[in-house]
Parts: structure tokens; sequence; C-alpha cells
């Protein structure tokens, strides 16, 4: 998988600034799992935080469409991996 160098996480003009630091540490952490790995519980922890800041699941899908768009990378497939996988990190293999 091609990840983009250069793009923009997708941010709503109506969150706080605390809120897009939330969704700025979730989708950094989105990245880990595709590049050097990061640790389960410290993902799923990120993931928990994001969508208690944004509870509304078509948001979630459209911010998750949007981000792919942007990085090549999916915050769908990054989730299904934390939730499957039973050791202490989280990593795409190059494989894939």
């Amino acid at each position: 998988m091609k990840i983009s160098e250069n793009f923009e996480y997708p941010l709503l003009p109506e969150w706080t600034t605390a809120e897009i630091i939330t969704a700025s540490e979730f989708y950094e952490a989105v990245e880990k799992v595709y590049t050097t790995g990061i640790e389960r519980e410290e993902f799923l922890a990120k993931h928990k935080k994001f969508l208690q800041m944004e509870p509304a699941i078509m948001t979630q899908k459209q911010l998750d469409r949007d981000f792919e768009q942007a990085s090549g990378l999916s915050i769908y497939q990054a989730v299904k991996l934390a939730k499957a996988t039973t050791g202490k990190r989280v990593k795409f293999n190059e494989k894939g």
C-alpha cells in the first residue's frame, strides 16, 4: 500500500481545539499501524477517545473516507486489525 506523503487530516470546522488534537492523535495512531506499529492498548484507547468525541457513525464513516482518500490509509482496516490482534503491538505486514 502506497502512503501519501503530504496530506492534511480531515477536520471539521465545528471541532474545538481539544477535539482537533484528539482527532489528530488518532489519525497519527492509524498512520503508525501502517508504518512503525503501535501498542494495541494505546491505539484502542485513542480510538475510543475519538469515538466519544465524534459519536455520529455517519460522520465517522465520512472522516474515514476522507482520510483514506488523502492518505491511502483506512481507519476501518486499522481498527479491524487492532480488534483482531491478540499481541501487544498492531502493525500491518508489508505483504498485505
